[in-house]
């Protein structure tokens, strides 16, 4: 697949010009995909911090059922970092591409000193752990009630008080 639609002959003396606007336009759209992805990412927060609070107040089974609620809402929003992920891979290498044709390449660059970087962590592994978490809290809201009706039948049938 080749990014270069039309010849620099086409274009004359604007090419160069018409090349450095399209960059530009194209690292608007992954800013603007950034923003995008942040915002859905504020979304899941409030929606499972919401049902958190919820679910924090009763812990039975009605927490059982919203708490695999809670679970798919973590699922999509694991889906979701992962479809931005991919959206902007791809903006960012059609950037890197038409970098080829500028003096410059800012965003080739810093790539090329992040990956020399040990110990830098991909944004993406930062922001899954926040849903990861998410689940590990519903999943301790599922089976505490489970456990606390599990030790009140073996209460019973001991013979003691529930």
């Amino acid at each position: 697949m080749k990014l270069r639609s039309a010849r620099r002959k086409k274009f004359g003396k604007q090419y160069d010009s018409i090349v450095l606007e399209q960059w530009k336009t194209c690292v608007e759209m992954a800013n603007s995909n950034t923003e995008k992805r942040t915002n859905s990412n504020n979304i899941f927060i409030t929606i499972n911090a919401a049902l958190l609070a919820v679910i924090s107040f009763t812990l039975d089974y009605k927490s059982i059922v919203l708490s695999i609620a809670g679970i798919f809402v973590c699922i999509s929003w694991l889906c979701s970092i992962d479809s931005y992920r991919k959206l902007s891979s791809a903006k960012y290498e059609i950037v890197n591409e038409i970098e080829k044709q500028l003096p410059l390449r800012p965003f080739t660059y810093e790539w090329e000193i992040l990956n020399k970087e040990k110990k830098y962590l991909a944004l993406t592994i930062i922001e899954k752990a926040l849903p990861g978490l998410f689940i590990v809290m519903y999943s301790i809201a599922i089976v505490w009630p489970l456990l606390k009706w599990i030790l009140r039948i073996v209460c019973v049938c001991q013979g003691g008080n529930p």
